[in-house]
């Protein structure tokens, strides 16, 4: 009973969505995304570093590699208001499976309420959106199948295994620096802001990336808030910053620093965290929650077949995108025409 309570909450979202599925023409995965250049190819990469800590992903177009799975295989989304709150990566995932899909929302779940859910509905696997969800089905079904979404840190709950396979929300290198030269000053000197340890291996390939392209890119090593203006009075020589935001010393905290002196002197800023956009950046990058939910459609053909590749099933992302915060742009006396742009979102805070 409380299983089939659960469901009926998300019942009038699968009813919208379906009625949106069926007025609209139906399109395949390729001409969603014509124009768009995927990260990866569509054999599965080497793991590549990320901005965050140890963290890292395979680059992989699985989308180009996997069929959807079968419709025999049913599926349940454990989600929440918090990690998906427009529905986006189920949305995603039900329009490229083309199947309505259960989705119990993580605030609303009782104790025992997943159990009993799966008891029902016997899914081939179970797709978690959030850290949170996925913890709570390794605690209540550590043996089902799992696909994750939305994760932080997938590696601190021990996600990557035989029997799952996920989506980094981050950026690593080469996307990250390709978007960042779409849209930073084309003529000056880039400076990397970055944390010691894994964060200076993340900004050595940023750099490469960057000089590859025929730009230059000057390294500084930010250690915390006592070296910090020091560090940024040398950078100051630079006419654009990349910040590698990450939860250990760059975060809200120095990065409202970097920002501060960044506006005194009108050097526009990047950010390989999207979230930072909206505490006054230039561009971010990230991923689009409803491609990941497609993403993660192919993902489950190839769990459900056995057809995942060895080593690691922590993915990157199949398209990402740069975001640009109109706002700080129109202040910088920057103006972008977004016509001919297919990996860029708008966003306009005043």
């Amino acid at each position: 009973m409380v299983g089939t309570a659960v469901f009926l909450l998300v019942a009038l979202y699968l009813w919208v969505n379906k009625i949106n599925r069926e007025s609209r023409p139906a399109l395949s995965g390729k001409q969603h995304d014509a124009g768009l250049i995927p990260d990866g190819s569509p054999n599965p990469g080497q793991p590549v570093p990320l901005p965050f800590g140890n963290e890292i992903c395979r680059p992989w177009n699985v989308s180009a590699a996997e069929k959807p799975p079968s419709a025999g295989s049913s599926f349940v989304f454990v989600t929440s208001r918090m990690a998906d709150p427009y529905g986006l990566v189920v949305a995603g995932f039900s329009a490229e499976c083309d199947r309505e899909v259960p989705a119990l929302l993580l605030e609303d779940l009782a104790p025992g309420a997943l159990r009993a859910a799966l008891d029902q509905r016997q899914p081939a696997a179970i797709v978690a959106v959030g850290l949170a969800a996925a913890r709570r089905v390794i605690e209540e079904a550590p043996k089902m199948p799992l696909l994750f979404a939305g994760t932080i840190d997938p590696y601190a709950v021990k996600l990557d295994g035989p029997h799952t396979a996920g989506v980094s929300p981050w950026v690593p290198a080469r996307p990250l620096a390709r978007h960042m030269l779409a849209v930073l000053p084309k003529k000056c000197r880039i400076g990397i802001l970055h944390a010691p340890g894994s964060g200076a291996e993340m900004a050595l390939r940023v750099a490469r990336e960057i000089d590859a392209a025929g730009r230059k890119a000057v390294l500084f090593e930010l250690g915390g808030v006592s070296v910090c203006d020091a560090v940024l009075e040398k950078a100051s020589s630079t006419g654009a910053w990349i910040v590698l935001v990450d939860r250990k010393i760059i975060g809200e905290e120095l990065f409202n620093r970097i920002q501060v002196a960044a506006e005194k002197q009108r050097i526009p800023v990047g950010v390989s965290d999207e979230e930072y956009v909206r505490r006054g950046a230039l561009v971010g990058v990230g991923p689009d929650s409803h491609r990941i939910g497609r993403q993660l459609c192919h993902l489950a053909g190839a769990l459900v077949r056995h057809e995942l590749p060895t080593g690691s099933h922590v993915f990157c992302p199949e398209y990402t995108f740069a975001a640009i915060n109109t706002t700080v742009a129109e202040k910088l006396g920057y103006m972008y025409d977004f016509r001919d742009t297919k990996q860029v979102k708008v966003y306009k805070w005043h």
